[in-house]
């Protein structure tokens, strides 16, 4: 689950100094409350004790959804003038909280390194993006009786595309995929995502799918 910490902080209209809590762990796969606050842009407010004045506070946590394969290290915007050094830290950092954060399980996506909750936002707006896309997809999908094969998520986040992909016959093949999209795609040109994880196919080479999740 989510873990927070406190601590001192002054109210930049009061100067009232109080303990504020500070998210340092969210759990976007488990905490949908905290997930959709860092959607709706409310993650980083507080409220002065005092003066009742709202207010943004920057500080580092680490966002963490296994089933999306995302770990963001969100750290705040200032620093991304020097975003190398604190992407070196990241690296350190990873390292060291990892067995924690993963229980030894064999990880297969990398950390990223994110300035500004406002960049965590728009990885997860565009994620959601995809997620209606894709489940828009898989109806039309089964209505045209084609099978359907998930993607690993990281990988089709680094591309932009679909995070299942259809398929006609018995096995999953690249060339099965890029088939049933030209059909899902000629049935509905809007599906921007439908074109790009065809193109993207039809770039490789080979018969096997690209990017296919293991399943259990």
């Amino acid at each position: 689950m989510a873990t927070k910490s406190s601590m001192r902080i002054d109210c930049p209209s009061c100067g009232e100094s109080f303990d504020a809590d500070f998210w340092t762990v969210v759990r976007g796969d488990r905490d949908a409350g905290l997930k959709e606050a860092i959607i709706s842009g409310e993650f980083d407010l507080l409220m002065c004790p005092r003066c009742r004045g709202v207010f943004s506070r920057e500080e580092t946590f680490i966002y963490l959804d296994t089933e999306m394969e995302l770990l963001a290290f969100v750290m705040p915007s200032s620093y991304s003038g020097e975003s190398g050094k604190w992407t070196a830290k990241m690296r350190e950092d990873y390292e060291a909280v990892k067995p924690t954060l993963f229980q030894g399980k064999p990880v297969e996506f990398e950390p990223r390194c994110l300035f500004g909750v406002n960049e965590l936002t728009a990885l997860l707006l565009r994620d959601r993006d995809a997620e209606e896309e894709t489940d828009v997809m898989e109806f039309m999908a089964r209505e045209a009786d084609l099978r359907l094969a998930p993607l690993l998520p990281s990988r089709a986040r680094e591309r932009d595309i679909l995070f299942s992909v259809p398929y006609s016959g018995p096995e999953p093949t690249r060339g099965a995929a890029i088939e049933a999209l030209k059909k899902i795609e000629a049935a509905n040109d809007a599906l921007v995502r439908v074109k790009r994880t065809r193109e993207v196919f039809e770039k490789l080479s080979g018969d096997a799918l690209p990017f296919l999740k293991k399943q259990p």
